[in-house]
């Protein structure tokens, strides 16, 4: 039996809190937008995992997808199309136009997009916490797209191949992918959390439904 521990499903097991405060010993099913350490959603599969459950998600897959080099590595290996990315631990010249994400454990790790000198010298100290923490750098070579993918599935068109993969990778249920889209092929670039009001959850629950009933 698979336990189904939700933030926006009436039918799921447990929510979120009440999990939290439970001991279960029967694989989980951790379905939330935000995964970030330190959030609920990684708590709940950390409180899974100190219950020696099987999780999905893990929590070693959580803090891979969500720091940009482990991002890139695993997903190139998964046969993922992605972008070659630098880390550099202080300003250099030259980087821009990029795309640029905190590696820093303080830091939200969203994408800043970076067209000038100026604007790279900023960011590179934002983002490296004054050259305490490495940034990761990507060439800005196409168009950026964002596609929010529950259990595999996205309606963006360019990144449902991507999409597929990913989860099949990370089995991260929900989540946005951050994509270039260069000379007509869509590449990896990075994973966020999605914004609650983006998460279709009407689908979130028939999947939910269709994997518990398996």
């Amino acid at each position: 039996m698979t336990i189904v521990v939700s933030e926006d499903d009436e039918d799921a097991d447990y929510s979120p809190f009440a999990f939290l405060e439970s001991h279960v010993n029967e694989d989980v099913l951790n379905v939330s937008h935000d995964y970030r350490y330190q959030k609920m959603g990684y708590y709940v599969s950390m409180h899974a995992e100190l219950c020696g459950c099987r999780v999905t998600p893990r929590c070693s897959d959580i803090l891979d997808t969500h720091r940009n080099p482990l991002l890139m590595i695993r997903a190139s290996r998964a046969g993922i199309p992605c972008l070659p990315y630098r880390l550099i631990s202080g300003y250099e010249k030259d980087l821009y136009p990029a795309l640029c994400f905190a590696v820093n454990p303080y830091t939200c790790n969203s994408v800043t997009k970076v067209k000038s000198e100026s604007q790279m010298y900023r960011t590179i100290k934002s983002l490296s916490v004054n050259n305490r923490y490495p940034v990761s750098v990507q060439p800005l070579l196409g168009e950026v797209k964002e596609a929010v993918q529950v259990f595999g599935e996205t309606d963006v068109p360019e990144a449902r191949a991507i999409a597929k993969k990913f989860y099949e990778a990370f089995r991260i249920p929900v989540g946005k992918l951050v994509l270039q889209v260069v000379d007509g092929e869509a590449k990896l670039c990075h994973f966020e959390p999605a914004a609650k009001k983006e998460v279709d959850w009407a689908l979130v629950r028939e999947r939910v439904h269709a994997l518990k009933g398996r």
